[in-house]
């Protein structure tokens, strides 16, 4: 029924939305998508499993890029205790000025208010659709189970093996955490009598640490902290340990694939958010404050990732654009130099052409001279 439903909106909108299974990471139907054809052949399942982790998080929508600077939009399709057994994924979509892609394989062009409005609209149809679940609260007990018989003797509390957890996270070691979380899991279910309310307690402390190490590891401190806050809102509401430990299943599956898989993702969709906000933009006065406001992110932050991913400062790329943008405009002979400065965001013309001479080798004038 969901992949009927699929079907209908794809030939209604004109643009491609497949089912993308978030346990297997894979489109139900691989082969009839773009990601099947695409000659980039990045890895294409964390990207999109990354997308339907965060519309989790940014109200059951999120929109985002890929390697290809193509937009997509994910909408959770969402199971029992509020986790996401699959993601519907509508795209790719060109968004801004279709010069700036290399090739555009015919895909449809919208205007960022549209993709806005096509987000919502997708989320409001599908976000709320019941599927069968995927994984059950025995396929997570059982887990347990198997790694109870690996923690030690006694009643006390494996402290060794919380460090281990720890170091594993910090260098970065996904086998050995897995390892690790699933016994100090065991610990807590299985040592606790069954009281909830000591389970809850032990589980909130599992997420300091595991917070505390995943950003001495290297994560986004702010990611980190917003995951966090959304998890201790949600705890406090089970009143059930099979609820629970249902609910905590696909949490740490979240909680180590935001540590160990989504670190290049993440960077390159932000990189993707600061780039797209500027060629929106680059005709009025950018700052640094404003960009970070758009991406929610530190200005520290988003300068360190753009200098270490780009290769250049922020500010050296608005003006980059600029000035590509008034090349375009300096083959409109009605226009002046002084117009053209002003259409591009520049201060004045003598910034402009200071700016244009040290990126293209010549002057505005010299360039539109060769031009004519």
């Amino acid at each position: 029924m969901l992949y009927k439903k699929v079907k209908h909106f794809s030939a209604l909108v004109g643009i491609d939305v497949h089912l993308f299974d978030v346990k297997l990471k894979v489109f139900e139907h691989f082969g009839h998508t773009f990601c099947s054809r695409c000659p980039k052949q990045c890895d294409y399942r964390n990207t999109h499993l990354y997308g339907c982790y965060e519309s989790v998080r940014w109200d059951n929508k999120y929109i985002y890029y890929c390697p290809m600077d193509f937009i997509f939009v994910a909408v959770p399709v969402m199971g029992e205790y509020d986790i996401p057994e699959s993601g519907v994924i509508v795209g790719p979509i060109l968004m801004g000025d279709p010069a700036d892609f290399e090739k555009t394989y015919a895909l449809p062009y919208m205007e960022t208010a549209r993709v806005n409005d096509l987000a919502e609209v997708t989320s409001a149809l599908f976000s709320s659709a019941p599927r069968e679940r995927m994984q059950s609260t025995g396929e997570f007990l059982n887990a347990i189970y198997r790694e109870l018989e690996l923690l030690p003797a006694g009643n006390e509390y494996p402290i060794d093996l919380e460090k281990r957890l720890q170091a594993a996270i910090v260098d970065g070691d996904e086998v050995h955490a897995r390892e690790y979380l699933n016994r100090l899991l065991g610990e807590i279910f299985f040592r606790s009598n069954g009281d909830l309310a000591v389970i809850k307690a032990r589980v909130l402390e599992l997420l300091v640490l595991l917070s505390r190490s995943a950003i001495e590891g290297g994560a986004d401190t702010a990611q980190i902290f917003a995951m966090n806050n959304d998890y201790i809102r949600e705890l406090d509401r089970f009143g059930s340990v099979e609820k629970l430990s249902q609910w905590l299943s696909g949490i740490i599956n979240r909680f180590i694939s935001y540590m160990f898989e989504f670190g290049d993702i993440k960077h390159s969709v932000t990189i993707h958010k600061i780039t797209g906000y500027i060629r929106n933009n680059y005709m009025n006065k950018i700052t640094l404050d404003d960009i970070a406001e758009h991406v929610y992110m530190s200005k520290s932050h988003i300068s360190k990732i753009f200098n270490a991913e780009i290769g250049m400062s922020i500010s050296a790329y608005i003006n980059g654009v600029r000035v590509e943008k008034g090349k375009r405009l300096l083959q409109d002979v009605s226009l002046t130099i002084a117009e053209i400065a002003n259409l591009t965001g520049f201060e004045d013309q003598s910034y402009f052409s200071k700016q244009f001479k040290a990126i293209t080798g010549v002057s505005p004038k010299k360039f539109r001279e060769k031009a004519q």
